[in-house]
This record gives structure tokens, C-alpha cells and sequence, in this order.
């Protein structure tokens, strides 16, 4: 399997913790808005021309071979609310090419979360984990379905399908002689509310026992969450495990590979969705 290289492609996300409500009433209140506006646009459009420089820089590192520098400019990228799929993907890549598998493994499923059906995300994880030694989740049927779409992307559909249904039940109300068709037709998206409500609460699940990665060596699975307990099985560095408990001297429950233990905190850096 051959390593995808980073994206070139910059998408943009909007920019968050900007808000601001203009003085109401009269001509001085609106010019103070039309300021206050243009002063937006402008602090706005800065903010862009910047985060493209920052990107730019950030790729021209990564193809000079500084992925150290690359990553630390990715990060910068993160820092200021630009943390779309592109930068972690590319953030990724910077760090498995500098050698810091967890890093890298951990920002592919930051990554994958946002984008799950994404083939070179999937197959550079896949090549971490691989190049870790560690064994890649495998979850059940029905999970995997619903994990081909994002949580944002089952949410849009149960929007769409409820509009949908709602459309459809109105008009059947309005037309008489189609009564009976449009019933039948509103089966469909009630349908799809009901299986993009199954998508949702699958990565809800997943936020409330969150993913983990191990990121310092020597992580070892305990039976017990005590210090004398009796070692279970060793995990290796970059793994992703699960989170199934917690306790509150530090230690969480977790399940890799098929198997459960307790693990001291430290240990592991969780990936919520």
C-alpha cells in the first residue's frame, strides 16, 4: 500500500467568536453598522489572505522535507479555528513523516471523523497503524454502515427527510384525490429520519466512549484499576483503543483488539468526534 500524499487543496471553514451587536435606531446607528460591517469584512478577509499564507508555508515545508516545521504550522492553522479535513489530513502526514506515529494516528481519525469515506485518509491510517504494529478497529456491521457518513452529514439528512415528510403531508392534506399516494411516498423519509437517527446516536455513542490513542510507550492493560494489579496485556504505541469506564484515581477501562483492561490515563489521548 503506497502513502497518500498531502492536499493541496485549502478548504476554508468559516471563522468562529465574532459576534457583535450594532447600536439600533437612526442614520448614525446605520452608518455605525455599515462601519462596523466593512470592518468585518476587512478584519475577515486578513484573516483568510493570512490562513492561506500560514498553509502555503505550511506545504512548502512538507515538500522541502521540514515536517517538523510543517506540522508546527498545520497547528498553527488549528489554533486559529481552521481545523477543516485538508489541515488535519496534511497535519497527519507531516507528523507520520517526521516519525511521530501516535500524532499522526491520531489526527487520521480527527480526520476520518469529519470524513469517513475518504480513500486516502482510510488507507494512510490504515499504513500508520500498520507501520505501529497495531491492530486497526474492526467494528460491527451495522456500525460500519452508519459510519459511512459523518455525524454532520446524518444530521443533514434527517433535516432533508423531515422537511421532506412534513412537504408531503401537507400536500396530502391540501389534494384530496392524492391523499393515499403522498401517505404511501411520506413512508420513504420517515423512514430515512429513522436511519439517520440510528447514524446520529452511533456517533454519540462514540463521544460519550470516546476513541483513545496511545501516545507514551510502555502502555500495559491492568485487570484491575490499581497499581499492583496484575499486568493483562501490553498496547502498543500509536494504538487506537476504546474507552468502556473510568474511575477517579486515573484510570479508564479500555478495549483493543477484542480484549478489555484498565490503563492509567496518561497513557492515551482521547478522539471525540
Amino acid at each position: 500500500m503506497r502513502f497518500k500524499a498531502c492536499s493541496s487543496a485549502f478548504r476554508r471553514f468559516p471563522m468562529n467568536g465574532f459576534a457583535t451587536e450594532p447600536p439600533k435606531g437612526g442614520t448614525t446607528n446605520l452608518s455605525m453598522r455599515i462601519v462596523l460591517l466593512g470592518a468585518l469584512l476587512v478584519f475577515s478577509a486578513r484573516a483568510s489572505l493570512a490562513s492561506d499564507d500560514t498553509f502555503a508555508q505550511a506545504q512548502a515545508a512538507y515538500n522541502a522535507g521540514r515536517y517538523a516545521e510543517a506540522s508546527m504550522l498545520y497547528e498553527q492553522l488549528i489554533d486559529n479555528n481552521v481545523a477543516n479535513v485538508a489541515v488535519r489530513y496534511n497535519l497527519a502526514n507531516a507528523h507520520f513523516k517526521n516519525g511521530d506515529l501516535p500524532q499522526a494516528v491520531w489526527n487520521y481519525r480527527k480526520a476520518w471523523q469529519s470524513a469517513p469515506r475518504d480513500p486516502d485518509i482510510r488507507a494512510n491510517l490504515h499504513f500508520a497503524l500498520n507501520a505501529a504494529g497495531a491492530a486497526e478497529p474492526v467494528p460491527p456491521a451495522l456500525q460500519r454502515f452508519f459510519q459511512t457518513l459523518s455525524q454532520t452529514e446524518w444530521i443533514g439528512l434527517a433535516v432533508g427527510a423531515y422537511i421532506a415528510f412534513t412537504l408531503l403531508l401537507i400536500l396530502g392534506l391540501s389534494i384530496a384525490p392524492a391523499k393515499r399516494t403522498l401517505a404511501k411516498l411520506s413512508l420513504l423519509p420517515a423512514a430515512m429520519i429513522l436511519v439517520a437517527a440510528g447514524g446520529w446516536w452511533n456517533w454519540r455513542e462514540l463521544a460519550l466512549n470516546p476513541e483513545a490513542v496511545v501516545v507514551k510507550a510502555g502502555a500495559t492493560a491492568f485487570f484491575g484499576p490499581l497499581a499492583g494489579s496484575t499486568a493483562h496485556y501490553k498496547v502498543p504505541l500509536a494504538a487506537i483503543v476504546r474507552q468502556r469506564g473510568t474511575n477517579d484515581k486515573g484510570w479508564l477501562e479500555i478495549e483493543y483488539d477484542g480484549q478489555r483492561g484498565w490503563i492509567k490515563e496518561e497513557y492515551i489521548r482521547r478522539v471525540s468526534p
